[in-house]
């Protein structure tokens, strides 16, 4: 069972990441990028309905034309130069699929490359041309030892492993964030115990190496491996495993023999970011143990926010008598992409795509604890205090690699005045860079779909109508407050209308110059359907 679900969502990635080429591709065969076949193109399309100015890495197949081999990218509109940074180079062997001939190999030099995409058009796209006369820009995002730097942060490499952040604008100084936490996991698939003598291991005790690993004018990337020792297991002491499982106790410890699991982080920093970028990789060889990151706030306020499904919620960083988890320690909630923990005055965030689970300690620390990985045999229960183990079915003992990517976001007043929800959109919508050559289309070589005016309006979809009569556009406003935003359209639909989540027509709304303007009162959802 559990390989086949391994399976079967690599099958769902595998199909939405062909779905997304070949939809890129159609348009791409529609934009006028000239008549030019020997020009080489690369076209950025952004998915947000928001226009954006980002570094974007790209990786670019160009004729091999020799030994020297730099270029610029030009905006294709306007003839201005982008700011490009080099960030590899090795030949290649390009593949070229004729639906009419065989395959064909083009002698190549692959080069991954950073670039400024400056004002992209919201919900659309902008094209840039290779200009092989030009070479590639130099500079450094590096300030000090261990340290980068951009507009908005100061980020630096402690000897312990930990980040130091300052944020910019509002000069709160954040320290040892993003240190590790390895205890032991005696519970089951719903609900974590711990066992009655555990080791809550920090990996801030333990030997830690920094290398740079990239610099330059656009991007810089710090890796730090930090060299744990963890317990391989648990011990049950003569205990009962069924009322360990039950929660009423146990006489449980983590095992004295320890294997060793490093911990590879890279930091990176781009140009413009207002986000830290934290890649997190590691190999897990021990079993029944909960392995977590932390970020201390230190910021005082009683009440953290979380995403959820259509929602930003509340949740009380302080538990009061009467809440029931008063004076409990180690409560974990659930959020979609964000957490967020601040006073008022200025916040942290942690942003991650994929990671569900987090804790914000009750201490002075008022520390963001993620859950990266939790390890425990499988039990399985139909009878209450009956137990049916599984120890056979090791693939919730999560051993071998593992490899998570997530944001650190420090910003000036709560998650609203923040502008948290937005970044946490363009942490799911990256910039998708597509190369191209010369041809013919209707198109221009930068345009925009669909804007909307303001981040407080989030976007949960935007699809064919089930009855294929136009589109479906379907907005939420998560905020305590009301929020009126101005939609607009690349050309004047033929009406606009409010329907319900089951597409049923409620209000038509007045167009005026290709746009409506749309109202959500707090906790609201609003669907659109747009006929062309």
């Amino acid at each position: 069972i559990e390989e086949d679900m391994i399976n079967r969502l690599k099958q769902v990635v595998y199909l939405a990441e062909g779905i997304i080429t070949r939809s890129l591709g159609a348009i791409q065969v529609r934009i006028d990028n000239g008549e030019d076949p020997n020009t080489v193109l690369v076209t950025v399309f952004n998915p947000m309905p928001r226009r954006r100015t980002e570094v974007v890495t790209a990786v670019l197949d160009l004729p091999y034309q020799g030994p020297r081999g730099e270029f610029a990218l030009i905006e294709a509109e306007t003839g201005k130069e982008t700011t490009t940074q080099a960030a590899g180079r090795k030949p290649h062997w390009a593949i070229m699929n004729h639906a009419w001939d065989a395959p064909m190999m083009m002698k190549s030099e692959r080069f991954t490359v950073c670039f400024e995409a400056r004002n992209l058009p919201a919900l659309g796209y902008t094209t840039y041309k290779v200009d092989r006369s030009r070479m590639f820009d130099r500079g450094s995002l590096i300030t000090a030892a261990n340290t980068m730097e951009n507009e908005h942060l100061r980020v630096s490499i402690q000897p312990d492993g930990t980040l130091a952040v300052t944020h910019k604008a509002s000069g709160v100084y954040y320290e040892d964030l993003n240190y590790y936490l390895d205890n032991g996991e005696a519970g089951h698939a719903w609900m974590h115990h711990n066992p009655v003598v555990d080791q809550v291991i920090d990996s801030r005790g333990f030997p830690v190496s920094v290398a740079l690993e990239e610099n330059g004018p656009l991007l810089a990337r710090f890796r730090i491996d930090t060299m744990l020792q963890v317990p391989i297991g648990l011990d049950e002491n003569g205990g009962d495993p069924w009322q360990r499982l039950d929660g009423i106790g146990n006489q449980a410890s983590r095992s004295r023999v320890t294997t060793p699991m490093t911990i590879t982080t890279r930091v990176t920093l781009r140009r413009g970011a207002k986000t830290v970028e934290v890649n997190t990789r590691f190999t897990n060889q021990a079993m029944n143990h909960r392995l977590r990151v932390a970020l201390p706030t230190r910021r005082q306020g009683t009440q953290c926010h979380a995403e959820t499904a259509f929602d930003v919620v509340a949740r009380d960083t302080e538990f009061q008598p009467g809440s029931p988890w008063y004076q409990c320690q180690g409560v974990t909630f659930p959020m979609q992409r964000f957490v967020d923990v601040s006073d008022g005055a200025a916040g942290l965030a942690f942003l991650c795509p994929n990671l569900r689970e987090y804790e914000v300690t009750q201490d002075t620390d008022r520390a963001i604890t993620v859950t990266l990985m939790r390890a425990y045999e499988l039990n399985l229960t139909t009878v209450s205090c009956r137990w049916d183990s599984h120890p056979e079915m090791m693939l919730t003992q999560c051993q071998g690699d593992h490899d998570f990517t997530y944001y650190l976001y420090p910003h000036a007043g709560d998650y609203t005045a923040g502008g948290v929800l937005e970044e946490a959109e363009k942490m799911v919508c990256p910039l998708e860079p597509a190369q191209a050559g010369g041809h013919g289309g209707e198109w221009p070589v930068r345009q925009g779909f669909v804007e909307i005016d303001t981040p407080d309006l989030a976007v949960a979809a935007l699809k064919q109508a089930d009855d294929g009569e136009g589109f479906i556009l379907r907005l939420y406003n998560p905020n305590m407050n009301p929020v009126s935003g101005k939609v607009s359209f690349y050309k004047a639909p033929a009406s606009v209308g409010l329907v319900s989540l089951e597409e049923l027509a409620q209000e038509e709304l007045p167009v005026n110059n290709a746009s409506v303007m749309v109202k959500a009162d707090p906790k609201k959802i609003v669907t659109l359907r747009i006929r062309f």
